[in-house]
């Protein structure tokens, strides 16, 4: 019987100290600090966008960002499209919440506010352009790998819930539309420096 119990006490020794190391090790696996300063890259889906991280304790952070997209399209003879260009410029600010869960491994979240400023303009006879402007909440959920101490790599998912105003023009009329927009975006690339 008292080998069984030194057995068992031997066991639970050799499972608990590797498991408090690993604790530790994932604890400073995001070892950021108050104070530390950051910046957050993204592109995908025709969309890319830069920002500020300001951290305000180890796993607490705001985040700044901008983002934009630039399309054009010339006439096209053989389809009849007449052309044009939409160019998208967005805002974003947000509390972000770090969550490391292995060695250099971390996922976070992020709440904030938004706004949006869409123009687009399709050539033609009369030429057609609409003026969009958004503003709303989004989320957002990511996950990065710290390749180095000031260097991560990964992914981001998010989802909008804006209010829209949009603006139409055709030749000399003119229409107003608004409503609400919920989406949630394709996943992007991204990419941190720390500093």
């Amino acid at each position: 019987m008292r080998s069984l119990r030194s057995s068992v006490a031997l066991a639970i020794i050799v499972a608990v100290i590797p498991a408090a190391g690993l604790r530790a090790q994932v604890a400073d696996s995001a070892a950021f600090h108050r104070g530390q300063w950051g910046m957050d890259f993204n592109a995908g889906y025709g969309f890319a966008g830069a920002g500020l991280i300001r951290f305000r304790s180890p796993t607490r952070a705001l985040v700044l960002s901008v983002g934009g997209s630039l399309q054009t399209t010339s006439y096209d003879p053989a389809s009849g499209y007449p052309g044009g260009n939409r160019t998208e410029v967005n805002v974003s600010l947000g509390a972000r919440r770090y969550h490391p869960f292995a060695p250099r491994l971390y996922y976070y979240r992020t709440l904030g506010v938004e706004g949006a400023y869409t123009h687009q303009f399709s050539g033609g006879d009369a030429g057609n352009t609409e003026i969009q402007w958004n503003g709303g909440l989004f989320g957002e959920v990511g996950l990065g790998w710290l390749v180095t101490p000031h260097l991560a790599l990964g992914a981001a998912w998010r989802l909008n819930a804006d209010y829209y105003r949009a603006e139409q023009r055709a030749g000399a009329q003119v229409t107003w539309t608004s409503g609400f927009i919920a989406s949630l975006a394709q996943p992007r690339l991204t990419g941190q420096l720390y500093f």
